[in-house]
């Protein structure tokens, strides 16, 4: 048997902090080849798998992980197991992501996903 638990966002901060956080995930090739390989797996991915697929040393994955998780471009789920292990899987949040820049020098993101 086994269950799952998805990390929920619960962040209370502009939209401008989080179009900052978008486009430094973004900027990151690392975090685009992850996200890429994310979107097309068929499947959630764990971080080892991740590192594997995309050759980047583990503690890396996971820090660009925690990166595109608080850019919330990543799902996070938590995987419990009757026997007592458990593992993180990684899907994308989004398909596409659309940046507007307005006349005020502010940046306006929209994420479309499956949501």
């Amino acid at each position: 048997m086994q269950t799952g638990l998805t990390r929920i966002q619960s962040d209370t901060s502009p939209p401008e902090a989080w179009a900052s956080l978008v486009l430094d995930a973004l900027a990151d090739q690392t975090c685009r080849r992850m996200l890429t390989t994310l979107r097309e797996s068929r499947d959630p991915m764990t971080a080892q798998e991740l590192s594997a697929v995309c050759d980047v040393p583990l503690s890396t994955t996971y820090r660009k992980l925690e990166r595109l998780t608080d850019a919330r471009l990543v799902d996070e789920t938590l995987q419990l197991r009757a026997s007592g292990t458990h593992t993180h899987q990684y899907r994308p949040r989004v398909d596409s992501v659309t940046l507007k820049l307005n006349g005020d020098e502010e940046v306006e993101i929209n994420a479309f996903g499956e949501d």
